[in-house]
């Protein structure tokens, strides 16, 4: 590579080496490193990306965060209104056993695999109090 450089600038490899150390020595610290160092221009490409990555992210959540809150307050709407419907169908007793099996299976769900059973009484006083919800209407 060296002897290519040479030949381009139509000098000896030597001479063409005593240039190059020549310049290197009459350039300040700074601009040595600089001229060597790919790491002022790596960083400055990373930083662009995380902010390009941040402000794409940004854009997303403004765009979704709308319909997704209003589709989960409509769902929320739904389940309120069905409760509401169902709770004076069953008694307290049945409420929170379904309570008490809809957790088990959302845990089961996020977690991807059985980590509780039914039978687990560890996993019954996870469940959140229940007596709100399970007071019949008077």
């Amino acid at each position: 590579m060296v002897e290519e450089q040479a030949e381009q600038e139509g000098l000896s490899a030597s001479a063409y080496c005593e240039m190059v150390l020549k310049t290197h020595h009459d350039m300040e610290p700074e601009e040595r490193h600089s001229r060597y160092s790919a790491d002022k221009d790596l960083i400055s490409t990373i930083n662009d990306a995380v902010d390009d990555l941040v402000n794409s992210i940004d854009e997303l959540q403004n765009d979704t965060t709308p319909d997704f809150e209003h589709l989960q307050s409509l769902r929320t709407m739904y389940v309120m209104a069905l409760w509401e419907l169902l709770k004076h169908e069953y008694s307290p007793e049945e409420r929170e056993d379904a309570i008490k099996r809809a957790a088990l299976r959302l845990a089961d769900s996020q977690t991807g695999a059985s980590a509780l059973s039914e039978d687990d009484a560890e996993a019954a006083d996870q469940v959140s109090s229940l007596a709100s919800l399970l007071a019949p209407d008077s």
